[in-house]
């Protein structure tokens, strides 16, 4: 398998060529929001039996006129026993294979009812670096920037969206990081400048802190880059090495789960963002569809293990030393319908491409009614 730390510059942008006319169609999907997507809003998207306090998103009156996101509190999700037994036997998956348990974060929300969802969770509240999962974030702020009036002509990013969303293309997330917070990459600034230019860079992480997602951190660009920079230069790396926003990205499962939960119950930005996140994040499990795209999200993520007759929406994050991935998973036949955010930041997970399926597998199977494995059917 080819995993998206070994995708060279000239590959991405034969990729984009190849995926050109798919890329133009969902553009125009996108635009229109056509049957296809008005049928994913009827079909995957739930309500929720509790909705948050929600508005739209909200422009903050201090210096630097801060947008905020418009879900200013927690999910109303009630703690379950049977799921956190269900999250501890998916870390004992992990113990088992003697995969370091302190490195690794779940977290579980079952949405299947119709009055109550309920949630569990391992390290869920560990802040961790999330790869190219803060690409979800900078989709969902970018939306808002858009619907804010923010962002002049949105339909100029659509091929940038599909890209970062679809083949996670980290030019196309730069530009996209780019248009939310004002801010080029370049050569190193001193003195008011850099301060200018992180307060600025510093605005994303504004929009969803001040909604309740304490400490995120969504500042720094996903590497390498097609210019050739392999991790931040210049500014990017004032930023990421001596501002206070140093040590990169970082993101709890928690959080994750949250963004992919106010999603998939149609309050993220609003009912018409909520879709188009929605149809951006929807995976094909058919081996069909993407066992001959190098790399794919589906080989050695949460979707490989899982039956191809589900609903599988997602986002994924890999480096050589982390696996990450977020997710909503629904039955046809609504038996279960959950969120799944795992983060993994150790080399032994990035090695390891069994570990994630087994682990979604697992889960699946025991929010479908199916008994745990005994011990002798696991040695």
């Amino acid at each position: 398998m080819i995993h998206p730390k070994r995708r060279t510059s000239q590959s991405r942008i034969h990729r984009s060529r190849i995926h050109y006319a798919r890329i133009f169609l969902l553009t125009i999907a996108i635009t229109f929001i056509g049957s296809t997507a008005i049928m994913l809003a009827k079909t995957v998207l739930s309500s929720s039996p509790t909705k948050s306090i929600r508005s739209t998103p909200t422009v903050l009156s201090n210096a630097h006129g801060s947008l905020v996101y418009n879900i200013r509190q927690l999910p109303q999700l009630i703690e379950s026993e049977t799921l956190q037994k269900i999250v501890d036997e998916t870390v004992k998956l992990a113990a088992d294979k003697q995969l370091p348990t302190d490195s690794l974060s779940i977290t579980l929300i079952d949405v299947s009812g119709s009055k109550i969802h309920t949630y569990a969770g391992y390290n869920n509240a560990v802040l961790r670096f999330p790869a190219s999962v803060a690409k979800l974030f900078w989709l969902v702020g970018f939306l808002g920037y858009s619907e804010a009036g923010l962002v002049k002509d949105e339909s100029a990013y659509h091929v940038d969206l599909s890209n970062m969303m679809r083949i996670s293309d980290n030019d196309s997330a730069s530009r996209i990081l780019d248009s939310i917070t004002r801010t080029k990459s370049g050569e190193e600034l001193e003195g008011k400048a850099l301060e200018t230019w992180i307060n600025k860079r510093h605005q994303i992480n504004i929009f969803f802190r001040e909604a309740g997602y304490t400490g995120i951190k969504l500042t720094v660009k996903n590497y390498p880059l097609v210019n050739g920079d392999e991790k931040p230069a210049g500014r990017d790396f004032q930023l990421w090495k001596n501002s206070f926003l140093a040590g990169g990205n970082r993101i709890t499962t928690d959080q994750a789960a949250r963004l992919m939960y106010e999603v998939y119950t149609k309050q993220a930005i609003s009912e018409t963002a909520s879709t188009k996140i929605a149809y951006l994040l929807t995976r094909d499990l058919n081996p069909e569809a993407w066992k001959d795209e190098q790399p794919n999200s589906i080989e050695g993520f949460l979707g490989e293990s899982l039956p191809t007759n589900i609903y599988f929406g997602s986002k994924v994050g890999y480096t050589s030393h982390s696996r990450q991935e977020v997710a909503f998973i629904r039955t046809m036949d609504d038996k279960a319908i959950y969120i799944l955010a795992i983060f993994a930041n150790n080399s032994a997970y990035a090695d390891d491409e069994e570990i994630f399926p087994e682990m979604s597998r697992y889960i699946f199977d025991r929010l479908n009614g199916s008994p745990p494995p005994s011990t002798s059917d696991r040695d």
